[in-house]
């Protein structure tokens, strides 16, 4: 195939045509034909007993296939009747006639014919004559008056191509938008009428979808006339991956038994965890360096003491972080609280392990207060298996543990009590607002507890101990008296310098005695907060869920909905529950704590000063 603005020699397009012309008049009625070059004189055809697939232009993508001839043989499409060649109207609808003749008369033929030439009256069947006539015109031209007709009449037939081509690609997109709205309006219709079956056959109440795309995701009519709510179109969404999904659509499968139940209860009107019958903690210490693969790698081990089984073991890093996902993918309604960041700069260096160990230490405590968490298998692994290989046997057993996310509910016991989904949601609205406020606070006041920390180790530190260099200058000033009461001075000044210094290192170890504690309850407290929208927006999509099935399932499969939903709204409200009296509980032990030590602080600086004053006297 020739493209727009390419030259072909006369005798190539002699042959094609010919060819082309010799194919069409051996088709058979009913055939079809493709024409793939601009322009061609679709009207000439239109008598032809022919079924037509016709492409329009050189760019592949704009493509209209017409199953009647008589579409496309209106007036409109006589002005594509022009050619770049001398043939007549009066020739052409001779070609024409020639052509229907011959394809009515003829019994064999080939399949389509994809015809590349510029030259588009042949198509018609225009005859050999003129074919030749102008093949003959062309070659013979030699002067330069032929050659720059010729040219012209290039470029001429190029602009006109060109224009053609965008008529052409509107129609098209007009005919495809026209076609799109049709197949939208059978959907619907086809959509409407399976309802409509449903309710003639009893199958009950249906509502319309309040969805745009109600029949991508809202429901389907299966066969047998069942009507079951579809799957969400997002498929890489927490609530999708999770599992939730298909655990509200009771569409999860179990092969086992749960290993673990969990309950929930109401005491006093309040919706809790079942409390905890064995209060256990665990200690986090003795931070060491240990190495693998003969010293080729090595990390820090932190031992964890367990007043549950007294049984030491020794974990790195890396079992910490591996736990926290495997919480974090079992347990969906549960914010699993934060690690400490894992720096590879500096990892060895004494502050950082210090840190890490403080804060690791916090979320062991947070575990173990936990009713749900410090029951779980994993955990209670964690914190006592010594040996090697049965670590390995547990690690895999929790990687393929069926009940994780959405299936975590079918290990929940929950009361009878039906939920009121009214005051569920003004309980998870209170919630999220305290939330929200409480994540502010909470990273307004851990920022000034920095500014603290570095002013105190910082310039508060400097100026103590320059003030002691400046008792230190005043004393050598003394030392030249000889004179008992100067000496007397000269001693308590020495002192007061001593003091001094010392007082500036009293305030950068206040820093870290103190006031680290605080940051890094802060630190806790923020990240677990963080994980709480997560957690509401999939309970969110689960009473979505049940309200856009709740007119459109059988009665019976809307109530096992419903208890599915109230599974999560309890696990939900025991969760809110459990964080609330937390976040009481660590600010009340924090903030005393903290005081109290600032208190401390200041005393001692103070009993410093008064016992440095009577040197004085």
């Amino acid at each position: 195939m020739t493209r727009h603005g390419s030259r072909e020699p006369s005798s190539q397009a002699t042959a094609r045509r010919r060819h082309t012309r010799a194919l069409i008049s051996g088709l058979p009625a009913g055939a079809d034909i493709y024409f793939y070059d601009l322009p061609f004189p679709i009207a000439q055809l239109r008598n032809a007993d022919r079924r037509m697939s016709v492409s329009f232009g050189a760019i592949a993508e704009h493509r209209l296939s017409v199953a009647d001839p008589l579409a496309l043989s209106g007036d409109r499409h006589r002005s594509f009747s022009r050619s770049r060649t001398s043939v007549t109207d009066e020739q052409r609808r001779r070609g024409s006639g020639s052509a229907a003749e011959s394809a009515a008369g003829t019994g064999t033929g080939a399949g389509p014919v994809r015809n590349g030439s510029r030259t588009d009256s042949s198509l018609a069947g225009g005859g050999a004559t003129t074919d030749e006539e102008r093949s003959s015109g062309e070659g013979g031209r030699e002067g330069g008056t032929g050659r720059r007709k010729k040219t012209d009449r290039d470029r001429a037939d190029k602009r006109r191509r060109s224009s053609l081509e965008q008529e052409y690609r509107a129609r098209i997109e007009k005919r495809l938008s026209h076609a799109l709205a049709a197949a939208k309006m059978e959907n619907a219709a086809n959509h409407h009428n399976a309802l409509a079956e449903m309710r003639s056959s009893g199958g009950g109440p249906l509502g319309r979808s309040q969805s745009a795309h109600a029949s991508d995701r809202s429901t389907t009519v299966g066969a047998g006339g069942v009507v079951k709510v579809n799957r969400n179109i997002n498929r890489f969404s927490n609530f999708v991956k999770s599992g939730m999904e298909a655990y509200i659509l009771g569409e999860s499968r179990m092969t086992s038994a749960p290993s673990e139940r969990h309950e929930i209860v109401i005491v006093n009107g309040t919706v809790m965890w079942k409390p905890m019958q064995q209060h256990y903690n665990c200690v986090v210490d003795k931070p060491k360096k240990e190495t693998k693969l003969k010293g080729f790698k090595s990390f820090i081990a932190y031992s964890i003491i367990s007043s549950l089984t007294g049984i030491q073991v020794a974990r790195r890093y890396k079992r910490f972080d591996w736990l926290y996902e495997q919480l974090s993918a079992k347990y969906i309604m549960i914010p699993i609280p934060p690690l400490p960041e894992k720096q590879m700069s500096g990892r060895y260096e004494e502050d950082l392990i210090d840190h890490r160990k403080h804060i690791l230490q916090l979320w062991v405590n947070k575990i173990c207060r936990h009713p749900v968490l410090s029951q779980s298998e994993m955990w209670l692994h964690f914190i006592s298996c010594t040996d090697e290989k049965e670590w390995k046997n547990g690690k895999r057993k929790a990687e393929k543990d069926e009940y994780v996310g959405g299936n975590f509910f079918h290990c929940l016991t929950i009361p009878q009590q039906r939920l009121d989904l009214q005051n569920v949601d003004r309980h998870v609205e209170r919630f999220q607002r305290s939330v929200k406020t409480s994540e502010d606070a909470m990273r307004i006041m851990q920022e000034r507890m920095i500014v603290f920390q570095k002013a105190f180790a910082g310039p508060v530190k400097q100026n103590w101990q320059k003030m002691g260099l400046a008792f230190k200058t005043l004393q050598t000033s003394f030392e030249n008296d000889d004179n008992s009461n100067s000496r007397k001075v000269t001693d308590a000044l020495s002192h007061t310098a001593s003091e001094y210094h010392d007082i500036g290192n009293l305030f950068d170890a206040h820093t870290k005695k103190d006031m680290e504690p605080v940051v890094e309850n802060l630190f806790s407290y923020k990240g677990t907060v963080q994980a709480v929208p997560d957690i509401l927006s999939v309970h969110k999509q689960v009473v979505a869920k049940y309200k856009d099935a709740e007119s459109k399932l059988p009665s019976a499969e809307v109530e096992k909905m419903r208890q599915r939903m109230d599974s999560t709204s309890y696990a939900l409200l025991a969760e809110i529950n459990h964080l609330t009296s937390e976040k009481v509980e660590d600010f009340k032990e924090t903030m005393g704590t903290y005081l109290k030590r600032q208190a401390e602080f200041y005393q001692e600086v103070a009993n410093r000063l008064k016992n440095l004053s009577v040197r004085y006297e």
